[in-house]
């Protein structure tokens, strides 16, 4: 079985993105899915998984998001205090795509080790059209990280409320580590709702330009890239991003 933990608030387009690429994952075994929203409006579960081997769990911790907070750290405790250190833990950020293929991979390579992820990370922009592969090869971003046993009770350790930068902390901090090349995870930007902390949401991030798109097919696949597309121009031009 593995287990997903997602922390999100007040971001239902990209929410609802991140619902129908979990709903399209391979991976044929259980999922026990904790999604800890903390936004002043609770946020809409439609998910549907082609199998019904998922269980999803959603806790709401106090005090509630209000604009300017960072509640990461605190989020990923509420979350990490219903986990046990001996489950399979996959993390999911709200705004990220993933391949179909990402659940039954990271399954596998946590074979390996107690800590795995995916390297040389790749942020898209979707307002400003600007993709930037990272060239992280000594660690994963959060987003493309998984985790068992006492690499769990090592992210416990790192989540201190207000910290920055957990992903660098954490894969400082444990030696049993794996990891791995892919292009199964992209770190999606620019989309409507709260502000992110990442440096794909900065002003100034800068990359490499798409405006005819074909980055960004390359990376997610036709279809997804057409969802990212096309709900771009539906959504409300509020975002804080």
């Amino acid at each position: 079985m593995l287990t997903l933990l997602t922390v999100t608030g007040e971001r239902p387009q990209a929410f609802e993105l991140c619902q129908r690429w979990m709903a399209a994952q391979t991976y044929a075994g259980q999922v026990r899915w904790i999604i800890v929203d903390d936004g002043r409006e609770a946020q809409k579960i439609n998910f549907e998984p082609q199998r019904g081997t998922w269980n999803v769990e959603v806790y709401r911790p106090e005090p509630l998001w209000t604009p300017g907070r960072n509640t990461q750290a605190r989020n990923l405790l509420a979350g990490l205090s219903v986990i046990k250190n001996s489950e399979r833990l996959v993390i999911i950020e709200d705004d990220d795509y993933y391949a179909p293929e990402w659940l039954e991979t990271v399954d596998e390579k946590l074979n390996k080790a107690q800590l795995v992820g995916e390297v040389n990370s790749k942020y898209y922009n979707i307002i400003k059209r600007i993709g930037k592969e990272m060239r992280n090869y000594g660690h994963a971003s959060l987003c493309s990280t998984a985790l068992r046993d006492q690499a769990i009770e090592t992210f416990r350790s790192v989540c201190r409320p207000g910290i920055e930068f957990i992903d660098h902390i954490l894969w400082q901090a444990h030696s049993d580590r794996h990891l791995f090349a892919g292009k199964q995870v992209v770190g999606m930007k620019g989309l409507p709702g709260r502000q992110g902390i990442g440096m794909g949401h900065d002003k100034k991030f800068t990359g490499l330009r798409d405006n005819d798109g074909k980055l960004l097919i390359e990376w997610v696949g036709f279809d997804a890239a057409c969802l990212y597309r096309e709900d771009l121009a539906k959504w409300p031009q509020t975002s804080e991003n």
